[in-house]
């Protein structure tokens, strides 16, 4: 397998021992670097980081600042933001032990690493190359080496396509709302994030079960309420705003009628979304509350 990253200073100066012993053959440090793939592949950050001493420190790309070990957990979580998958490939994986003339063992590890972007789906190939101190079956230090070019331009194709989220939200709240017009709920459950989080207006009736967390709590203590104390509920006037951070917000109007008492509403109302790779992970409802509960007579 090629071997084009750039080495490390730390490589170079094991390199350089006129001494050292190379073994490809599996032994304990081989056998801990290879676990330690293994669970990076499976984000299983606690399996991964008790291969090394606490006191480890990871540097990239021949940087000169060392990372802790929370620092480097954090670094692999912050890479998921943008992906939906990513790991180092099975296949092709070579590893290597040296062990200099003054004692000191390394692993190197060659690897192809792979990503998906959740944006466009594009996957990302990187030829990786890392490099393993050890000290008392203990990792102490880690340097990795990597093109950066194939994953920065996916980062800027990433950015343009963010340009277009805010009208791909609006369009993702104007069809969920026309859903709703046509009764047709479980549409707008399925444009609902499985996590979504629900915010009823404070002083709203049905505001005494928020949170609702997850659509299944957003019908039970929402839609099927509406349905059982409305003869009609309709949303009028709706009007959709762009907003920063991935949000929209709407303003309309409600026209009801209730079933016990047949008194109608005609209620200005605001809705503030939250959205993210196309579902609502959020929900905001400001309301005219008063109006509200006198129909309701409360």
């Amino acid at each position: 397998m090629r071997k084009i990253i750039v080495m490390t200073m730390t490589v170079i100066l094991f390199i350089a021992c006129n001494q050292e012993q190379r073994y490809t053959q599996n032994s304990p440090e081989i056998d801990t670097f290879k676990s330690v793939i293994k669970s990076y592949n499976a984000k299983d950050w606690d399996g991964m980081t008790e291969h090394y001493a606490d006191t480890a420190k990871t540097f990239n790309n021949s940087s000169d600042i060392g990372l802790s070990l929370a620092e480097m957990v954090n670094y692999h979580k912050e890479s998921l933001i943008n992906l939906s998958d990513r790991g180092f490939l099975d296949k092709d994986q070579e590893y290597e032990m040296v062990v200099t003339d003054k004692g000191a063992t390394w692993v190197n590890f060659w690897g192809d690493w792979e990503g998906t972007l959740k944006a466009n789906g594009k996957t990302i190939k990187i030829p990786v190359h890392l490099t393993g101190q050890f000290k008392d079956g203990k990792i102490v230090r880690t340097s990795g080496n990597w093109d950066n070019a194939p994953m920065v331009l996916a980062l800027q194709e990433i950015d343009a396509l963010n340009n277009l989220l805010p009208e791909e939200n609006r369009n993702i709240v104007h069809t969920m709302y026309q859903s709703f017009s046509k009764g047709d709920i479980p549409s707008v459950l399925a444009s609902l994030d499985p996590n979504v989080v629900w915010m009823e207006a404070e002083g709203n009736a049905y505001a005494d079960g928020n949170p609702y967390k997850g659509p299944d709590a957003v019908l039970k203590g929402i839609f099927s309420r509406i349905g059982d104390d409305y003869e009609f509920f309709t949303l009028e006037n709706i009007k959709l705003h762009e907003m920063a951070n991935d949000q929209v917000l709407a303003t309309l109007r409600y026209n009801g009628k209730l079933k016990v008492n047949g008194a109608t509403i005609d209620a200005q109302a605001a809705h503030l979304w939250t959205l993210s790779d196309g579902k609502v992970i959020g929900f905001q409802q400001y309301v005219d509350t008063k109006q509200l509960n006198d129909a309701l007579g409360k």
